[in-house]
């Protein structure tokens, strides 16, 4: 609190050595400070008269509680709440993903809001949102938690890219070996082989010249007559 000397009155600044405190200085001096119910003592008094606007003890409580409830509301918050709440001020945000750095970064948008700046809803709170990654002891900082990002996006894209040029050279199966490809084979599948009878079998296997001999067995003419790779 500060306010203006009405009539001078000796008083120990320091606590221990008075001096005379002039009428129409500041009060309290520069670089001094008394607590509040000194100053409302001397403004009673009709020693000093406060500042016009400046705060009364219960609007500085006000103000302190309100201060300590925005912390403990915030600090309670989980990190994806506070992203919301930075995501607000529209712009990306790099840094260490440290619950407190997200707490303070929440107060200096809430700040923002309180004074006046505009809230941008419409923004994914993971959007630009990077951990910046701590350094280890006797080293620098990354410059950036961004480019680790987008190194990384490249090396997906990368990834992506070698396995489209695989799938366009054939299918594969888990162990990366090639299957033979049936879309265009002139060769039943096995699954319609199944369903034919032994003269059907024998028929078929005259059409594409398949050596039957010594096979008695549906099962046997099955085998001999399924699509193989090289009979692409």
């Amino acid at each position: 609190m500060k306010g203006v000397v009405k009539k001078t009155f000796p008083f120990a600044l320091d606590g221990i050595n008075i001096t005379q405190i002039a009428a129409g200085s500041d009060f309290p001096p520069s670089g001094y400070s008394v607590n509040d119910a000194t100053f409302q003592g001397l403004s009673d008094a009709g020693f000093i008269e406060a500042v016009q606007g400046s705060p009364t003890p219960a609007d500085e409580e006000l103000n302190r509680r309100i201060i300590d409830a925005i912390d403990k509301r915030l600090s309670a918050q989980s990190d994806e709440e506070l992203k919301a709440i930075i995501a607000r001020r529209g712009t990306p945000f790099s840094g260490n993903m440290v619950h407190a750095v997200l707490v303070g970064e929440a107060k200096a948008q809430m700040l923002r809001e309180f004074e006046g700046a505009e809230p941008i809803t419409a923004v994914d709170p993971n959007s630009g949102v990077f951990e910046q990654p701590l350094s280890a002891p006797g080293q620098a900082t990354p410059p950036s938690a961004a480019a680790a990002v987008q190194q990384q996006q490249v090396q997906v894209d990368a990834a992506n890219e070698q396995k489209a040029s695989s799938d366009a050279g054939g299918t594969t199966n888990q162990f990366d070996e090639k299957l033979p490809d049936l879309s265009n084979s002139d060769w039943k599948p096995e699954a319609e082989l199944n369903t034919m009878n032994k003269a059907d079998l024998e028929a078929y296997a005259a059409e594409k010249k398949i050596d039957l001999t010594g096979l008695k067995t549906k099962a046997e003419y099955v085998e001999a007559l399924k699509p193989k790779a090289s009979q692409q």
